[in-house]
């Protein structure tokens, strides 16, 4: 905005022209001077903040030539639609063949058909896959659809997924193992209970049957119902689920080709909850089938409970593991004698020798970890009068059914004392099960390797069963397949690109240099003259001529084919680098990294002297925290400069502004005795 001219009113000055020349003769200088000032210093920050950059991109650039796993890498090759495969650097060198025999399956199991409506039976489902272990409490009502939802919404279950399916047959509950291979086969075992008691006779609906007092039982909870002369079991039923004093059984009817009859069961499962009836029947006989003594407990009709036949809960048990218990219990510490167990299962047969000191947890362990084991778990439990060993075969059916014998140190191998307690015969098998249909076999994933080795693996992915290399089965290998053919080779490409990228790096650097050093016809750079710029490159250069260790040998940048050249740009003679890599990698990898990644090669070398440069603590950065200090000084002093140019601005026109106020009163006094001489008598005045 252009400032306002005006005159002295008095005067007839250029007041505000004059105190500007004056404000500007002082400000303009000093305002000069420090535009100048700053624009230096800011040219310095850029310039050095220019070459600190460049100086972190060259140790950025060795970067993978500080990282031992970036040396002696592999390659690998030999993927088809059979394998997949990867390696690190722990695989040797070398030349396999790889055949598939069989892919790592998840178990699937299928219940018979059932009406959707139809209460399964009632009881504990104990279900395991793998590790896993969980129990689904299933009451008298409830449901495929409902055992599903309880499964899959169980908080211990990780290792199986319910699904049901529906055919023109009714519905089948689906059991699916979330993970592959034989040790995680799913097993349901069942432990069926019901308190549930139902009339013998039925009755139609309009049927009375008696009167008197109906005296009920379950746990701690005891009450009595009244039966009137015309109740019907719809009346009765209604009576017992009302009633106030009633916090333990459940009343309802059942109907079938016979007609209504009537069911009491227990609210909560389990023997501790038995429901028991007695009958004051006013007919006067309170133990005979008639009037209401039928609904006596002992007239009435029980379930009978089995966890292996094909009815109720049990038609959704499946365990054919051919699982065999100890009849002896043990305590944890316990040692039960030493000699040699023989186990056989299938096709496997082994033998584990068993110590003096051996408790049953040392007996399992040993079991499960012995190599040549491939049929057979072993595990205890406490049954509450003690300890017990069981062994489950692996895989299910009678033709894995175990056979167990002792060589007892005791000298009698069929006894039930010493080690001989162990043997099958001393042992109490569970009956296999499998009243579940098996849609899909568990199965473990089996490759050849070489012709020769057998390995199995509940997975498709065999980890490091060669040094460093993992195999991922994908597809079986048929008769008529080419069995995948597997090479491992070095690779050491990334060393040299590793140095093409620091020699890139560096030589930006110095071209960067020159730029900020240069003076002359063709300019004069930012940093020309400067220590700062001189030292940093004398100093990086005589890096290049350090020796450091490699093997039994040094070397020097030079002699691996990193040359200087008189420009002072580095040069890479390709040839003698990868000459050394391929004849000496052992050598190469020290020089960069020192001895067993110890950080006393030329990249930690390198990186510490940079950093002295460009650490947030560096050299650098302490010049840039000290120009923008100096920048901050500056724009302070204006600050204080500019409020003294006010000061002073204000000072002049206040005198000036005096002066003209001053020169306005003279002029008007002179104005004043002109006209009173003008006046006075006698006083001719001259003609203009």
């Amino acid at each position: 905005m252009a400032s306002i001219s005006f005159t002295g009113i008095g005067s007839g000055l250029q007041v505000s022209e004059i105190v500007e020349a004056i404000v500007n003769s002082e400000k303009v200088p000093y305002e000069s001077r420090a535009a100048r000032k700053q624009g230096a210093y800011t040219t310095d920050i850029s310039a050095v903040g220019a070459l600190k950059s460049a100086l972190e991109d060259v140790t950025s650039a060795l970067s993978s030539l500080g990282n031992i796993d970036e040396y002696q890498k592999r390659t690998i090759s030999g993927r088809d639609d059979f394998v997949g495969l990867s390696s690190d650097k722990e695989a040797e060198v070398g030349n396999y063949s790889v055949k598939v025999e069989a892919l790592a399956t998840h178990h699937k199991l299928m219940s018979s058909s059932l009406y959707s409506k139809e209460a399964v039976g009632e009881g504990t489902l104990s279900i395991a896959s793998g590790d896993n272990t969980f129990d689904i409490s299933v009451s008298d009502t409830d449901t495929l659809s409902e055992i599903r939802d309880a499964i899959n919404d169980s908080s211990d279950n990780s290792s199986v997924s319910a699904t049901i399916i529906t055919d023109t047959s009714g519905q089948h509950l689906v059991l699916n193992s979330k993970r592959t291979g034989i040790d995680n086969a799913i097993t349901i075992n069942v432990s069926e209970a019901s308190n549930k008691l139902t009339s013998t006779a039925g009755f139609a609906s309009v049927d009375t049957v008696g009167s008197g007092t109906l005296s009920f039982g379950s746990n701690a909870n005891n009450f009595d119902i009244a039966v009137g002369a015309t109740d019907t079991l719809s009346d009765i039923v209604t009576a017992i689920n009302e009633s106030t004093d009633n916090t333990s059984v459940v009343a309802k009817i059942f109907e079938d080709g016979a007609g209504q009859h009537l069911v009491f069961n227990s609210i909560k499962p389990g023997s501790d909850n038995a429901v028991t009836v007695t009958a004051v029947d006013d007919d006067g006989g309170n133990a005979d089938v008639s009037g209401i003594s039928q609904f006596a407990s002992a007239n009435m009709d029980a379930p009978v409970e089995s966890n292996s036949d094909t009815t109720g809960l049990s038609r959704l048990a499946s365990d054919a593991t051919n699982k065999q218990t100890s009849i002896n219990g043990f305590t944890s510490s316990e040692t039960i004698g030493s000699g040699l167990l023989s186990f056989t299962s299938g096709t496997n047969t082994f033998h584990i020798p068993i110590n003096p000191t051996n408790d049953l947890t040392d007996i399992m362990d040993t079991i499960n970890d012995f190599a040549e084991n491939t049929s057979i778990k072993a595990s205890i439990v406490n049954d509450g009068a003690g300890s017990h060993l069981v062994f489950s075969s692996r895989e299910p059916g009678i033709a894995n059914a175990i056979s167990v014998t002792a060589t007892d140190d005791d000298g009698d191998n069929s006894d039930n004392s010493g080690l001989s307690q162990i043997i099958t015969a001393n042992t109490t098998a569970t009956a296999n099960v499998e009243n579940m249909s098996e849609v899909d076999t568990a199965t473990d994933a089996k490759i050849t390797i070489d012709g020769t080795v057998i390995v199995t693996n509940s997975t498709n992915t065999f980890d490091s069963v060669i040094d460093g290399i993992t195999i991922t089965a994908s597809k079986v290998h048929g008769a008529d397949d080419d069995i995948s053919k597997i090479a491992i080779s070095e690779d050491n490409k990334n060393v040299a690109a590793g140095v093409e990228s620091f020699i890139e790096k560096f030589n930006a650097l110095v071209d960067l240099s020159k730029q900020l050093g240069q003076s002359g016809e063709e300019g004069t750079g930012a940093l020309a003259g400067d220590s700062l710029l001189r030292g940093v490159m004398t100093k990086i250069r005589s890096q290049f001529n350090k020796e450091f260790s490699a093997g039994n040998n040094t070397f020097t940048l030079s002699q691996l084919g990193i040359r200087t050249e008189r420009s002072g740009h580095l040069s890479l003679d390709t040839e003698q680098l990868n000459n050394h890599i391929e004849e000496n990698p052992d050598d190469v990898q020290s020089f960069f990294i020192g001895k067993d990644d110890d950080k006393t090669g030329f990249v930690a070398s390198l990186k510490e002297f940079v950093g002295f440069y460009t650490d947030s603590d560096g050299l650098i950065q302490k010049r840039i925290d000290g120009k923008e200090t100096q920048i901050t000084k500056l724009g302070t002093d204006l600050e204080k400069f500019n409020e003294k140019m006010t000061s002073l601005e204000a000072r002049l026109f206040a005198q000036y502004n005096a002066m003209d106020l001053l020169v306005s009163q003279l002029k008007s006094t002179g104005s004043y005795l002109s006209t009173q001489l003008d006046n006075m008598p006698g006083v001719v005045r001259k003609s203009k």
